[in-house]
């Protein structure tokens, strides 16, 4: 019999729309970029030392960028394939009778991927996936370098920017930089010009995006919360720092930031978890 949780082709489209939506996005930036320094004004005048420094930069933020991406594609944050009869019944383990299962504690439906998640966190809409104890590494990474490279292409873009806005008045400046579509729809610019604009307005709100969202998840990081235990003030899984964040990152939570596939293995199993109270007994 079909599981409950085996979406259908309509469902699996679905969950694939959020994908490939940031993929055209990516797609589009990336196109615009090359226009601009390979077409359009080019890249913002260095000396060789520097264009070597930055070349690299670019290439080590993208590799960083894409295999975080696939890590976090490919690791599954579900109850799928675990085996959870029998263990700990009753021990703050709940029914999901959507899944038709037990689950354990800090565990949470998810109603877009239709499954239960271990240490489920949230679901994110951009790449369409649950955040949760197996990709939740890959996704903090992600939001590290995700705001570095947007935040480079701001860089490189800001030339051809700066050079489009000192040719117009402040006001046609100010609707161009806030109202881009309206001035492309009323004749006011032209379709390159709108695309440097958007492009360029897209990727400075996304970087800030991506650093706020690494400053709130860090916090949470350092607390050992979930985004569902943080806004209903639980701190039972808070065990310091420095344990927090190896029970999120692995041994390796300092290089683990640099290089995607640093090995850095997760010390639990996503369904145990040692509380503050399990702490104080030891203690005692």
């Amino acid at each position: 019999m079909e599981q409950p949780w085996a979406a259908g082709s309509a469902d699996a489209a679905s969950a694939r729309l959020p994908l490939v939506l940031t993929a055209l996005w990516a797609a589009a930036v990336s196109l615009e970029l090359a226009y601009v320094l390979v077409l359009g004004p080019g890249p913002p005048p260095l000396g060789p030392l520097a264009r070597a420094l930055q070349l690299a930069l670019a290439a080590f933020q993208l590799l960083n960028l894409l295999g975080n991406v696939g890590l976090f594609l490919r690791s599954d944050p579900s109850i799928r394939g675990v085996m959870l009869a029998g263990r700990g019944l009753g021990q703050g383990w709940a029914y999901c009778y959507q899944c038709q299962s037990q689950v354990p504690p800090r565990s949470g439906h998810c109603s877009a991927c239709r499954i239960c998640v271990l240490r489920r966190d949230h679901h994110c809409r951009l790449l369409g996936r649950c955040v949760g104890f197996r990709n939740y590494r890959p996704f903090l990474c992600l939001l590290l370098h995700a705001a570095g490279v947007l935040l480079h292409v701001s860089v490189l873009l800001g030339p051809a920017l700066s050079a489009l806005l000192r040719a117009h008045t402040p006001l046609h400046t100010a609707a161009l930089l806030l109202l881009p579509w309206l001035m492309l729809l009323t004749g006011r610019v032209s379709l390159a010009q709108f695309a440097l604009a958007f492009v360029t307005d897209t990727c400075v709100a996304g970087a800030l995006l991506c650093g706020a969202g690494l400053l709130f998840h860090g916090m949470l990081l350092l607390r050992g919360q979930t985004t569902w235990e943080w806004a209903r003030g639980q701190h039972s899984y808070d065990l310091g720092p420095c344990h927090n964040l190896r029970a999120a990152l692995g041994p390796r939570w300092i290089l683990v930031w640099l290089w995607p596939f640093l090995a850095s293995p997760l010390p639990g199993d996503g369904v145990t978890f040692q509380t503050t109270a399990d702490v104080g007994l030891m203690a005692s």
